[in-house]
């Protein structure tokens, strides 16, 4: 090989022949089982599959699928999906039964619980077709019949019988036994994904009355943002306690309901692909699948758009909340200016009164220096010893005084700007 390969190349191939279904002569019977098997049951699953299985003469295994057969014709099948496991033997009409046994106790005794469980038998005509029917077990009352792919006819009533297993009789047409194993596994997954499809309505029912109490405190909490009357912390508290209920809600059904519309929406392709036309007098299998699955499947839609709404209107409500917070922070920052503008006016009204003060005893100190000084003047040369003195010493004093304030200022204003300037050269 000439060319590098992507790494994902094989693995699509593999992926696209997954789905292989054996050849389906015109005369056998078929068992199917589908399972959900939990995560902790795959362990067990695969000991299963590889160690309890009876005697095969081919055996080909991967990680999601597998296959086997014998040489007197007997087909197994297993395909593991995401949470699902299907299991298939097919039997040629001439095995004996004493021969089957052992094939079908291992699927039935798979692990895992069953979803599906069906028995299918082809016939080569429909002669003695009654006789069939009787001998099968498929009740006329609620018989469901039509011709699908090929011409093939099926006939079921869709109920599971006494030994859990649905019944499916299937005319063989005149097709080859490669296409007649496409059709049947057609008419399985249909099956198979509607039974898939519908256990998300449980869920529905199981969560739809915590849902409407949901929305019903939702509304009351609306009305009571509404009001006003309210403390808001109170408000957000409880809107905060809704929405913890609804992801709650959310979480425990978001995976379930996906795969409902998943599933549905593989079983209308399935459906489609039947080309299925009605026999005259009898439920066709697009009557009796839509008749429940459609309304099942849009419950589900409904309820899964609910919780969606219910998540907007949580947010609408938040966002009232937000803005009274807002609002209320702006007004209260508004209150906070305004009061520190009263105050920086109050200062500036004392700082003016104590600048009047200050000139009255600047004014009264000059004086009295003014006096010291006469004093010393009119004391010189043969007065007062003492105001002599007095007079003498006070310019030299102010000097004094005037040179140290000086030296504390300047000092002051080093340190300061020191200080700033070891913060800049600091690192963020």
């Amino acid at each position: 090989m000439s060319f590098t390969e992507h790494p994902l190349r094989r693995w699509a191939v593999d992926e696209m022949r997954l789905r292989r279904f054996a050849p389906v002569g015109n005369s056998c019977d078929i068992y199917q089982v589908v399972r959900l098997i939990e995560h902790a049951e795959r362990g067990a699953e695969d000991l299963w599959l590889i160690n309890r299985k009876p005697e095969f003469d081919e055996w080909n295994l991967a990680t999601k699928h597998g296959s086997a057969h014998t040489k007197s014709g007997i087909h197994f099948l297993w395909e593991r999906h995401t949470e699902a496991t299907t299991i298939t033997l097919i039997f040629p009409t001439e095995v004996p039964d004493v021969e089957r046994m052992p094939y079908i106790r291992w699927m039935e005794e798979w692990p895992g619980g069953v979803v599906r469980a069906t028995h299918i038998l082809v016939i080569p005509d429909d002669r003695n077709i009654e006789s069939h029917l009787s001998h099968f077990g498929i009740s006329a009352q609620e018989m469901v019949c039509c011709d699908i792919n090929a011409g093939l006819r099926i006939w079921s009533d869709f109920s599971i019988h006494g030994d859990g297993y649905g019944r499916l009789l299937v005319l063989a047409g005149d097709v080859g036994d490669g296409e007649r194993g496409r059709i049947v596994q057609r008419v399985q997954e249909l099956g198979n994904y509607r039974n898939l499809a519908l256990l998300g309505f449980p869920t529905v029912q199981e969560y739809g009355p915590q849902v409407d109490l949901l929305e019903r405190k939702l509304s009351e909490h609306a009305r009571r943002v509404a009001l006003t009357e309210e403390d808001d912390e109170i408000l957000l508290n409880d809107l905060a306690a809704i929405s913890s209920e609804l992801e709650l809600i959310r979480s425990a059904t978001g995976f379930r309901l996906s795969a409902t519309a998943a599933y549905a929406e593989v079983a209308a392709d399935r459906l489609a692909s039947l080309d299925i036309k009605p026999v005259a007098n009898y439920q066709s299998l697009k009557d009796f699948t839509e008749r429940r699955l459609v309304p099942a499947t849009r419950t589900c839609s409904v309820f899964r758009t609910r919780l969606s709404h219910i998540a907007e209107r949580i947010a609408g409500v938040m966002h009232t909340l937000d803005v009274r917070f807002d609002s209320r922070i702006k007004a209260q920052n508004l209150g906070l200016m305004q009061s520190m503008e009263r105050s920086t006016q109050l200062q500036l009204r004392l700082q003016t009164l104590v600048e009047g003060l200050s000139v009255i005893a600047a004014a009264y100190y000059l004086v009295g220096l003014i006096g010291y000084i006469a004093k010393g003047v009119a004391a010189f040369p043969s007065g007062s010893r003492s105001d002599l003195f007095v007079g003498a010493v006070t310019f030299p004093v102010i000097l004094v005084i005037y040179l140290f304030v000086r030296y504390l200022r300047n000092k002051v204003l080093n340190e300061t700007g020191e200080e700033n300037a070891r913060i800049a050269e600091r690192p963020n």
